[in-house]
């Protein structure tokens, strides 16, 4: 009997709630990449954050950054400003109307994950979050 792939199996994963999710936001004309953006700089406290700092950790080039900002910053979600201590420094923040729909779709997602997560107990969610946790120390 031939075993399942690990890997492939988790990249369906990825590709079907991927899939969900932008079906979910393309009535709102946003992507995917552009709400990941959102949702990190909802996590800074309302703080500025370094272009640089969202490059780095969505594993993106500049341009892929700037592209996503640019496209916020054009729907009123963010504002972007130079660095008043670096003028090469790119920051950006939401606005309020930003923290708003991040507020509004934070349920959005969270639905999504218990979709994702329903026929598991607790138990089995905690021991999945853990093992794929050790399967992306693994290979990162």
């Amino acid at each position: 009997m031939k075993r399942e792939s690990c890997g492939l199996l988790i990249k369906q994963i990825h590709d079907a709630v991927g899939k969900h999710v932008n079906n979910m936001l393309r009535e709102k004309d946003l992507t995917l990449a552009q709400v990941r953006v959102l949702m990190e700089l909802g996590n800074s406290g309302g703080a500025a954050v370094p272009l640089k700092t969202l490059e780095r950790r969505f594993h993106v080039a500049q341009p892929t950054v700037v592209g996503v900002v640019r496209r916020l910053e054009a729907k009123g979600l963010v504002e972007g400003f130079p660095d008043p201590e670096d003028s090469r420094v790119k920051l950006v923040r939401l606005t309020p109307e930003g923290d708003k729909f991040r507020e509004d779709n934070m349920r959005a997602i969270e639905e999504t994950e218990k979709r994702l997560l329903s026929n598991l107990t607790e138990a089995e969610q905690r021991e999945l979050l853990r093992m794929l946790r050790t399967v992306y120390d693994n290979i990162k």
